[in-house]
């Protein structure tokens, strides 16, 4: 249900009574600060086609190509800020005796902001995969171009292999470690907290549905329905950045008293 004033006490008494959340970010909570999204209609996937930016036969097809739209993308993350938002969440996980947030950006907002129990599910847009080994380095340790050629495509600093950026693309699978820890913290959650995700894609991997059979709250913050919507005891129709930090002095200051 939209918040309304009968609803907003009870909000705060759920959120400051829980003890074990789940919390899952998409892109909206990135875009406060600036980070362009992908399925928006202005987003990413509006001006490049996901079929050669985001599959790995698109990124074999035009390594340079798909490359230097990634290093753009680094860039655009290297130049913006966490939001109220991000900071907010990085603030309740030392609240809660047991917390996890899965996001599914691949940005580093939500570790700059301070979140340290949290997995990826979409890969890091600063990491590079060994096409050979597998093996992942971090591309802000290594003296990279800007601006990439075929011969200055990344490679592997071990075996001098192709590498690709570490992210899940369209018909890959999510890492397997970070998958099931969100299974494990979704399915025993007593709160899940859904922020800036519309919950598309992968039907929102069924977390929404781990929680609520656990009998879990599920609290959605996100200025539009999506596809979890339905599932939410409370929708607060704001952008994170806006609503987090006030909700949550509520309920700091209501666990305090």
């Amino acid at each position: 249900m939209e918040i309304s004033p009968e609803t907003h006490e009870q909000l705060i008494n759920t959120l400051a009574k829980a003890r074990r959340v789940f919390v899952f970010t998409g892109a909206g909570a990135s875009k406060e600060s600036g980070l362009p999204t992908f399925r928006d209609i202005d987003g990413e996937w509006s001006k490049h086609d996901p079929m050669t930016f985001a599959t790995f036969e698109g990124f074999l097809a035009n390594p340079v190509k798909v490359w230097n739209l990634y290093r753009l993308r680094q860039r655009q993350i290297a130049e913006a800020k966490p939001n109220s938002g991000h900071i907010t969440i990085a603030r309740m996980e030392s609240f809660y005796p047991e917390f996890l947030l899965c996001t599914q950006n691949v940005d580093d907002l939500h570790e700059r902001a301070g979140s340290r129990k949290m997995v990826k599910l979409h890969g890091d847009a600063w990491q590079m995969r060994c096409l050979e080994t597998g093996d992942v380095f971090d591309t802000r340790e290594l003296d990279l171009p800007e601006e990439f050629t075929e011969e200055t495509l990344p490679r592997c600093p071990e075996c001098g292999s192709l590498c690709r950026p570490n992210i899940v693309w369209f018909g890959e699978y999510v890492p397997r470690e970070a998958m099931m820890a969100s299974i494990a913290s979704s399915s025993s959650c007593d709160l899940m907290l859904v922020v800036g995700t519309s919950g598309e894609v992968s039907g929102g991997y069924g977390f929404a549905e781990y929680a609520l059979a656990n009998r879990a709250t599920i609290v959605e913050v996100n200025p539009s329905q999506g596809a979890l919507t339905r599932y939410a005891t409370f929708w607060i129709p704001e952008p994170a950045g806006t609503a987090l930090p006030r909700i949550w002095e509520l309920v700091t200051a209501r666990s305090q008293n």
